[in-house]
């Protein structure tokens, strides 16, 4: 299996919730390529970038689409950044909630939603 650079963009909405987006490259430059391009996009609609990361990365995500409607499905994730990235599927917003205040792990732990599913 190939490994992939994941790009792991994390943002804020007015309410304060966490958004995250990710972008398969299969470079390190094509990822921070896209990062670039991607968080000049956040900017300039005044959406603060919280985090944004390429990492080596098995984990595929579909591709990103902006929610049309707020009744489109969201993915739920508890992503944990230090030095690393630790992503993980949880099934719902309380159960994220729960788990990120609970967290154990040093560094920052986000709990986020996503129209992207791991694939």
């Amino acid at each position: 299996m190939k490994t992939l650079f994941l790009l792991i963009i994390l943002t804020q909405n007015g309410a304060g919730d966490i958004n995250a987006s990710f972008v398969n490259t299969e470079t390190l430059q094509q990822c921070q390529q896209k990062a670039l391009m991607v968080e000049a996009v956040f900017k300039a609609s005044n959406i603060p970038v919280i985090e944004s990361r390429c990492l080596k990365s098995d984990l595929q995500f579909s591709e990103f689409g902006h929610a049309s409607t707020t009744s489109i499905i969201r993915n739920y994730y508890l992503i944990h950044v230090d030095d690393t990235v630790d992503i993980s599927a949880v099934p719902d917003w309380p159960t994220c909630m729960k788990q990120q205040k609970a967290g154990v792990k040093q560094g920052k732990i986000y709990c986020s939603s996503s129209v992207q599913s791991i694939r």
